[in-house]
């Protein structure tokens, strides 16, 4: 009787040491894990910040390249890029008639974001009133003849840059 009941408390060590080793192995799968998706998920981030910015103006561009709709200035005057520190991205809004009604979209950093908004050529609007698009270090927005630059300073202190040509009006030449 007295070994049976040894043989029984030795199949329950047995048992609970084998669930010990299985939740150990468990644990530190999970801590591996965390710690690779903690990284692919740095990695995304930083990839996502670095192509944000410029695509976003990109696409901006690409919706409002028509003849004469895109100037770059100062966030006060479109045609004077020195009347403020704010350098400017203009694009002229076109109604679904093609008439000009006079409105601006204006895309442009200040105080720590690139920011946008859309009012009217005499609207009296300050750059902080511009809706807060993404988080930047900078924005800097040059036009020679029909090419576009922008280059983006994101948070981590990186640039991007990306060049664009203006497409509208080259079809005569």
């Amino acid at each position: 009787m007295k070994r049976e009941t040894t043989r029984h408390h030795m199949d329950g060590v047995y048992v609970l040491l084998l669930f010990a080793v299985f939740a150990g192995c468990i644990l530190l799968v999970l801590l591996f894990g965390a710690s690779s998706y903690e990284k692919l998920v740095e990695r995304d981030r930083a990839a996502y910040n670095q192509r944000t910015g410029v695509q976003y103006l990109a696409a901006k561009l690409r919706h409002s390249d028509s003849t004469g709709n895109i100037f770059v200035g100062s966030f006060s005057d479109r045609t004077d890029a020195g009347a403020d520190e704010t350098n400017t991205l203009y694009l002229q809004f076109v109604g679904e008639d093609g008439e000009v009604p006079g409105f601006y979209t204006k895309i442009y950093y200040y105080d720590g974001y690139i920011r946008e908004v859309l009012c009217a050529e005499d609207g009296g609007l300050a750059p902080e009133d511009g809706s807060e698009i993404l988080a930047a270090k900078g924005l800097q927005i040059q036009k020679e003849g029909s090419l576009i630059t922008f280059t983006v300073t994101n948070e981590d202190g990186s640039e991007s840059s990306l060049n664009m040509a203006v497409r509208s009006g080259q079809e005569d030449k």
